[in-house]
């Protein structure tokens, strides 16, 4: 009888277990087809904070990648503008993620640079790694101007409810257009460290 009511006991802890994570996408309007500008709230959840230099702003661009993008994609337009800020125009485009605590993803995303001539400007991919962030930069330097390229990485879910994917573009001393689509996150059944 012990064992089982332990079985009974497990089925109901596995099935809490599974039905806690959330289903359907783990972020919203990855491919920026909305056309909606963030930030915005419903389904398309990215925000922008953090913007630095006075003539720098961000929209949507058209045609989003050629990597199988669709109409959009996010743009952000660095420009330090004024000495104050010392030459650094950057801004910050987040998303928290539906994710599962302890699940494993991979992260994808097109991107481009419209000048890489100066090597002044990044493009770093933040997300969750242990009781931290992990992150990939990818200089500008790296590629031909106006050519789409794909970075990414894995991730261990840390919490659903503090799971963020941050994309920061920056630019120091130089002005450039870092525009990126088809921002994916999913379930990855290998190893996220």
């Amino acid at each position: 009888m012990r064992f089982l009511l332990t079985l009974v006991a497990l089925a109901k802890l596995s099935l809490y277990a599974a039905a806690t994570c959330p289903t359907g996408p783990v972020i919203n309007d990855g491919g920026f087809e909305s056309g909606v500008i963030p930030p915005t709230s419903g389904g398309n959840a990215w925000n922008v904070v953090g913007i630095v230099g006075d003539k720098t702003s961000y929209t949507l661009t058209t045609p989003g990648s050629t990597n199988n993008g669709g109409r959009f994609a996010f743009t952000a337009l660095l420009a330090p503008g004024s000495p104050r800020y010392g030459g650094q125009s950057s801004l910050t485009l987040f998303q928290f993620m539906h994710t599962c605590t302890g699940k494993n993803y991979s992260i994808a995303l097109d991107y481009k640079f419209d000048s890489t001539a100066s090597n002044k400007c990044t493009l770093r991919l933040e997300y969750p790694f242990k009781t931290s962030v992990g992150s990939v930069t990818v200089p500008s330097g790296l590629g031909t101007p106006g050519v789409w390229y794909t970075t990414g990485s894995t991730f261990q879910s840390v919490s659903p409810d503090a799971d963020r994917l941050r994309i920061i573009f920056n630019c120091n001393d130089a002005t450039d257009a870092i525009s990126v689509d088809n921002v994916k996150v999913e379930l990855f059944n290998g190893n996220a460290f």
